[in-house]
């Protein structure tokens, strides 16, 4: 297996794959044992995104058609629920600097079986090129040094560590990307 190898492509909200993309989620993001109501809301999470102004998603797949990655975002905009959670975490000036040309990179998954081959750098490579935003934002958990130590190498800064976006129980990391200059 080797990333050389994969075929990348954009999807939408109409997209075959998404249940699979769906599956794929629940595998990354809440282990093995994800319900099939977990899948569901992923499904639904996905298409309400894929709904937003500047979405773009892409998909990959390895030579016999597996789905074995998934990346997405879309423009950051003021009424967005959780643009709303970040710009609570941010200063004023943070706010300004990061998010009035902002987008949002919310999602970057690899199926566990394929990781440490390129995929993720590849698809998140990909998702940045041709955006036309000054900057970009994600956040993860504090704990998932895999993808904070992708992201930095992306030249990715932190912008806060210990943010509580979601919940207190389970802080996140806001990371930043100057991805044009004007």
């Amino acid at each position: 297996m080797s990333a050389v190898n994969i075929n990348v492509s954009f999807f939408d909200n109409n997209d075959s794959d998404l249940e699979f993309i769906g599956e794929l989620y629940g595998i990354t993001f809440i282990g093995e044992d994800y319900s099939p109501e977990d899948k569901y809301n992923a499904v639904v999470n996905i298409k309400k995104h894929a709904s937003y102004e500047g979405f773009k998603g892409l998909k990959a797949k390895d030579t016999n058609g597996k789905l074995i990655g998934f990346a997405y975002g879309y423009s950051s905009l003021p009424e967005q629920f959780y643009r709303g959670k970040i710009e609570a975490q941010l200063s004023e000036t943070q706010t300004n600097n990061w998010l009035s040309d902002c987008f949002e990179f919310v999602e970057l998954a690899v199926d566990p079986s394929y990781k440490r081959l390129g995929i993720a750098s590849q698809l998140h490579d990909t998702l940045l090129d041709n955006i036309d935003h000054k900057t970009s934002i994600l956040t993860t958990w504090v704990n998932n040094s895999p993808a904070i130590n992708l992201y930095k190498n992306k030249g990715w800064e932190l912008i806060k560590v210990d943010a509580p976006v979601i919940t207190k129980e389970n802080p996140q990391v806001i990371m930043g990307k100057t991805t044009k200059q004007i």
